[in-house]
């Protein structure tokens, strides 16, 4: 409560400097990772997802994402949009290695190739790619083992929110 009372010179420019930069913050749009509406160009459009394997991870994530974003799911052949999405390709290289020539730190990545089809118009195919790094210890296997576990669930969503914001571009043309 005193802060509003004791106006000195310096508290003033600080309100104003903390002022200032929130209103260019909002200014320019910027936002939080997540925190923006679902895109409405996708909103009550019919899709049908086609995927080799439909039980797969990447496929419920796709699901998911497809349905948050307000798609209606069918398995019908007159959907006006089609996704086929290819399986996911996981792959891991050493970026550097330990003074015992074991592998210090990982890069990971999770790919997979998608093709979207809408009715009078040419197809689409994309490919989505996730990359992350891991700090591996050859001491703690199991530990390593469960958070490689996590980063590629995480990665599996990122890429599923990867696929939606291009099927999204995609339709924006």
């Amino acid at each position: 409560m005193t802060w509003l009372v004791a106006d000195t010179p310096v508290s003033v420019i600080t309100r104003c400097w903390v002022c200032a930069v929130a209103l260019l913050l909002a200014g320019c749009g910027f936002e939080l990772k997540g925190s923006g509406n679902a895109d409405l160009a996708l909103e009550g459009l019919t899709i049908r997802l086609i995927s080799n394997q439909p039980r797969a991870e990447l496929t419920r994530e796709v699901t998911k994402e497809l349905l948050a974003n307000g798609l209606i799911m069918t398995d019908e052949a007159e959907a006006l949009l089609s996704l086929t999405l290819k399986p996911e390709q996981f792959s891991q290289r050493n970026l550097s290695l330990t003074a015992q020539a074991r592998a210090a730190e990982l890069e990971l990545t999770l790919a997979s190739d998608f093709i979207l089809t809408q009715a009078d118009q040419d197809p689409v195919i994309a490919r989505a790619t996730v990359n992350r790094q891991m700090l591996n210890d050859p001491r703690n296997v199991v530990g390593k083992t469960e958070e490689l576990r996590l980063l590629r669930e995480e990665m599996r969503r990122d890429l599923a929110a990867q696929i939606v914001r291009r099927v999204s571009y995609s339709l924006s043309d």
